[in-house]
């Protein structure tokens, strides 16, 4: 399978994960996934989701059955996205639009970040 397929497929894994855990009917779902690593080798990953309906910004927490979905996605996705580019991200942004279609951002140690 090519890096980029395998990319998408992980991304795909967190959109399920954050349009499950948002309310039936959104305009927009926005989640912030952040991923540390330490010298170390031990990580930290955190997460922010808010959901846009009607106007009104709410704000909820990841449903997920088992948190094993993050520790297990994020890190092989930084790992895919490091080994194909050889960009380093520490967080991104993973928009879930109205019309269904999902846009990500990427942050990066030398960048500004995002809210």
């Amino acid at each position: 399978m090519n890096p980029i397929e395998e990319q998408r497929q992980l991304i795909d894994k967190l959109y399920q994960l954050v349009r499950d855990s948002v309310a039936d009917k959104y305009d927009t779902a926005t989640c912030w996934f952040d991923y540390q690593r330490a010298e170390d080798g031990s990580i930290s990953i955190g997460s922010r989701l808010s959901y846009e309906s009607s106007g009104n910004t709410q704000y909820g927490r990841l449903r997920y059955p088992d948190r094993q979905i993050l520790d297990d996605v994020i890190p092989q996705l930084h790992a895919k996205m490091k080994a194909h580019t050889g960009g380093d991200w520490q967080a991104f942004t993973l928009m879930i639009n109205k019309d269904g279609t999902v846009t990500t951002k990427f942050e990066y140690p030398d960048q500004e970040p995002l809210a």
